[in-house]
């Protein structure tokens, strides 16, 4: 480390202060972001701090730290940089993270961090011009990730778009009633889809479509009950996936256990967990065992994985809204068994295929490049923080990441 590395307490080199309070009933419409301790809660119409801002939580939710680039409103459940005594907002932003909270947090149900004692963390802190380089590289490390995952959002509604009109509104169908050429489609795939409708028991669907089980586009897997007695939070073993690590796709813990009705969840599976909540997630992490409580729909007969994770994503919705009354709501085989699906044509369904398979098969690609990224960041930030690690040898290894 650099002998020009300052050492001294937290408070020395930054002022944190609690955020301000502001109930429901007094918001007004506005961009102004309000941020609680788990980040951008809502909007309003005044700020109460300049921007650029660092907010973590004071009370509830601890350890997640916040930077705001706009004017903003902390509420009372943080604490933000009041003053950065001239120290950078961005690298502060990075150099929180590193700092244990739960160390000066009480032991009260909800724990809450205590501002004075935080400021008397012992820390040691880089010269202004490194602290900009290292803000300014990690920086540059969170945009390739953020791009990653707004070009899948994309993805995700271009495919989501599609869908809708040709399965939902059935915009090719009436286009042709009305005898005009559907919007944005050529004429070979036109006249794939009929020109009138019939009666279904799901309402009106194109002549000659049908309606059918799920299990006429996919089969389902359940994952194995593994013995958490045998959990482990870091290899050796396989990573195992519970409903909790689907969202983020990081399995926070491993198994030796091999169970003879495992199943190991690939990259490109559609997965729901079954308790909380239901939604049909495309995996995008390392493959993995499939915890009890988790399925994945396999696609069969022609159908793609959009196909059917856009075909079920109502009805998970609708199980779920009729079971809000529960402490803890749950999804079983028997809803399963009753979900019925609008079936087209084979050759609609083959080319639905055509156009959604590469679009989810680029949106996993981006997820993984997401994943070994944020993997490295969070590798290299600690080190570069604390002045274990510099900067070219950072440098040097993200350049060597697929």
């Amino acid at each position: 480390m650099s002998s020009e590395w300052a050492s001294g307490k937290l408070g020395d080199f930054i002022e944190l202060k609690r955020g301000y309070d502001l109930p429901q009933a007094k918001r007004e419409p506005g961009k102004v972001p309000l941020v609680s301790s788990s980040g951008v809660s809502d909007r309003h119409s005044v700020a109460m701090v300049n921007g650029p801002g660092v907010v973590t939580g004071r009370y509830g939710t601890i350890g997640q730290v916040f930077y705001v680039q706009e004017d903003f409103w902390p509420l009372n459940t943080t604490l933000y940089v009041r003053d950065f005594k001239g120290n950078d907002p961005q690298f502060i932003h990075y150099f929180l993270k590193i700092v244990d909270f739960f160390a000066y947090s009480d032991k009260a149900a909800v724990p809450g961090v205590n501002r004075n004692h935080l400021h008397e963390a012992l820390v040691v802190v880089p010269p202004i011009d490194s602290q900009k380089s290292i803000a300014q590289f990690l920086g540059a490390l969170d945009d390739r990730i953020t791009l990653l995952r707004e070009t899948n959002a994309t993805l995700e509604a271009i495919a989501q778009a599609l869908f809708k009109s040709w399965f939902v509104d059935f915009d090719p169908v009436r286009a042709k009633m009305e005898g005009r050429p559907p919007e944005g489609m050529d004429e070979a795939t036109a006249a794939l889809f009929p020109d009138g409708f019939e009666t279904s028991e799901l309402g009106e669907v194109p002549r000659g479509w049908r309606v059918g089980s799920v299990y006429d586009i996919s089969k389902v897997v359940y994952g194995a009950p593994f013995a958490s007695k045998l959990f482990k939070a870091a290899p050796p073993g396989r990573p195992l996936v519970r409903i909790r690590d689907l969202k983020d796709e990081r399995p926070g813990v491993f198994t030796e256990e091999v169970h003879p009705k495992g199943y190991l969840l690939k990259p490109g599976d559609i997965a729901v967990g079954m308790d909380g909540e239901f939604r049909a997630y495309v995996w995008g992490g390392e493959t993995a065992w499939l915890n009890q409580r988790v399925c994945v729909f396999h696609p069969i007969n022609g159908a793609s994985s959009a196909f059917v994770r856009l075909s079920i994503a109502p009805l998970l919705a609708a199980v779920e809204a009729s079971e809000t009354a529960t402490t803890v709501i749950h999804l079983g085989k028997n809803d399963i068994d009753r979900f019925r699906v609008i079936l087209p044509s084979s050759t609609v369904l083959h080319a639905f295929r055509a156009v959604a398979k590469p679009v989810y098969e680029r949106l996993v690609l981006n997820k993984q490049k997401a994943q070994t990224l944020s993997t490295l960041r969070d590798t290299l930030l600690p080190r570069l923080i604390s002045g274990q690690l510099r900067l070219p040898e950072a440098q040097a290894a993200l350049e060597t990441t697929p």
